[in-house]
């Protein structure tokens, strides 16, 4: 197995797990994209938001992700189109009626000069009036420098037994960076390092403006007091 489908296998088994312990976010972004029928999700990994949204209604839904190994994991789902691609630089015209930045995907772009290109890219692929819907996380702001640490010890039968993840943390000025290691019965499977930019460097409002969209509202977490450290960003294109 190559190293970029290590990382895609165990992006899928961290997800599965980590985030089934969490309050689902499937069901939030399923009725806010429910009157659209041209939908896309960037940074769409394995396809856990963007499966949600296709069998949830008969439309289009566009997954993109810089990842072939994980777009290659998403499950055939009729309406689902998965696409590789950069969200800086989209292989896509338009017109979709929504975009969905699931996750904290926009904070893994570490320049303000990256967030507005993809901001202003998704501008281009999305109708006159259409939204789009930004999740980030303010939890990055507080990490503090760590060692070593175990964060998740689960059963991955593709892996051939139980995986653990192992990560520490490094701040700096306007980011994270987190360091991470999957290991199976002692021995280093693969390991990756993700740079997560703080929400108060992000400027999130101020760069929808300037790349053509109005802010239409915040919302804490996923509604029901779920995940009250993240804030979805809904934004309209404007004409």
């Amino acid at each position: 197995m190559t190293p970029a489908q290590w990382e895609a296998l165990l992006y899928d088994w961290h997800n599965t797990h980590r985030l089934r312990r969490q309050r689902d976010d499937t069901p939030y972004w399923t009725r806010l994209t429910e009157p659209h029928d041209s939908v896309l999700v960037l940074g769409a990994g394995t396809g856990r938001v963007a499966g949600a949204l296709a069998r949830s209604a008969e439309r289009r839904v566009t997954a993109v992700d810089l990842s072939r190994e994980r777009l290659a994991r998403i499950p055939r789902t009729p309406g689902l189109h998965p696409v590789c691609g950069d969200m800086r630089r989209l292989p896509l015209q338009g017109p979709h009626s929504a975009a969905v930045i699931p996750y904290s995907t926009l904070q893994l772009l570490l320049t303000p000069e990256d967030r507005e290109r993809a901001l202003t890219e998704t501008a281009r692929v999305l109708a006159p009036g259409g939204s789009v819907h930004i999740d980030v996380s303010e939890s990055f702001d507080s990490r503090t420098e760590t060692d070593w640490q175990l964060s998740l010890a689960e059963p991955c039968p593709e892996a051939g037994g139980p995986v653990e993840e192992w990560e520490r943390s490094r701040p700096h000025a306007d980011h994270v960076a987190i360091e991470k290691q999957f290991r199976r019965a002692g021995r280093v499977l693969t390991e990756v390092t993700e740079r997560w930019v703080y929400h108060r460097a992000l400027d999130l409002a101020e760069v929808l403006a300037r790349t053509g969209f109005e802010l239409l509202g915040i919302d804490r977490g996923y509604g029901r007091d779920s995940s009250p450290h993240r804030l979805v960003y809904h934004a309209r294109r404007r004409h």
